[in-house]
């Protein structure tokens, strides 16, 4: 089954997979870059951060309706989460100034990765992700 993935066994990353009604979305991958077998269960932690490295907003809220699976990763597997936000143009142009990184804490660990933010901007002040899971949605 492997033991919890802890933050030095993992990389993270983010990419746009697109828009659907009114909302972008993105998939956050957590890799890992261990020999061995490790697994995750559970919701990341998951805030934006500008070049200073100061928090941009709140951090992600956990999106309803999603049930936390174990996913056990083997060496150079990746679990997956939804991240979501509303698209720019449907809420006035409200957004939060576009983050340098994102800060990703995996399931039960206090440390923090870091990744590109891929064009994440979150606007509407709704920024939710869901839980890991074995494959991109």
């Amino acid at each position: 089954m492997g033991s919890d993935c802890t933050t030095d066994r993992l990389r993270a990353g983010l990419k746009a997979t697109g828009q659907e009604m009114n909302s972008k979305y993105f998939d956050l991958t957590l890799t890992n870059i261990s020999d061995g077998s490790c697994a995750l269960k559970g919701y990341p932690g998951l805030s934006l951060t500008d070049q200073d490295g100061d928090r941009i907003g709140k951090p992600a809220t956990r999106a309803q309706g999603g049930s936390a699976e174990n996913v056990v990763l083997k060496a150079g597997q990746a679990a997956h989460a939804v991240v979501r936000t509303p698209d720019k143009g449907v809420t006035d142009g409200k957004c939060w100034p576009e983050p340098a990184r994102i800060k990703v804490f995996p399931p039960n660990n206090t440390a923090a990765l870091s990744a590109d933010p891929a064009e994440l901007q979150v606007c509407g002040n709704s920024f939710t992700v869901g839980p890991f899971t074995t494959s991109a949605n």
